[in-house]
């Protein structure tokens, strides 16, 4: 009977390499010196984060009681429980209770009262 019995766990595991890792090889297609950007090359050049200059949305949240928002285009909706920003890159929904701007400028705002979540859209 000891004859009659062949293991096939190494014909198993060679053929399972095969199939079982296909997809998590590293693509050799990418190159790891990319030339930088634009803007990478201008904010490296000027000492200066890249998100500034590529006008993206900057938020500083102070607690739970205050928020200012920078680089935005204009205000969607305002009320004391919701307030809903365009930004260049996307919408961003600030919910809370007794919201108030405090103050906004031409690219800056300060938003006021118990803040419970921020979205992006």
């Amino acid at each position: 009977m000891k004859g009659n019995l062949k293991s096939s766990h190494n014909k198993f595991k060679k053929n399972s390499k095969k199939t079982l890792y296909q997809g998590l090889e590293p693509d050799k297609k990418v190159k790891p010196n990319q030339k930088p950007t634009y803007l990478e090359e201008l904010s490296n050049h000027l000492h200066l984060p890249p998100d500034i200059l590529a006008g993206a949305p900057i938020i500083t949240a102070t607690g739970r009681n205050e928020i200012c928002l920078e680089n935005y285009k204009g205000i969607i909706e305002y009320n004391g429980n919701l307030v809903k920003v365009q930004t260049k890159a996307c919408r961003i929904c600030i919910e809370g209770k007794q919201l108030n701007i405090q103050y906004f400028y031409e690219d800056e705002m300060c938003i006021t009262g118990y803040i419970q979540a921020i979205y992006y859209q």
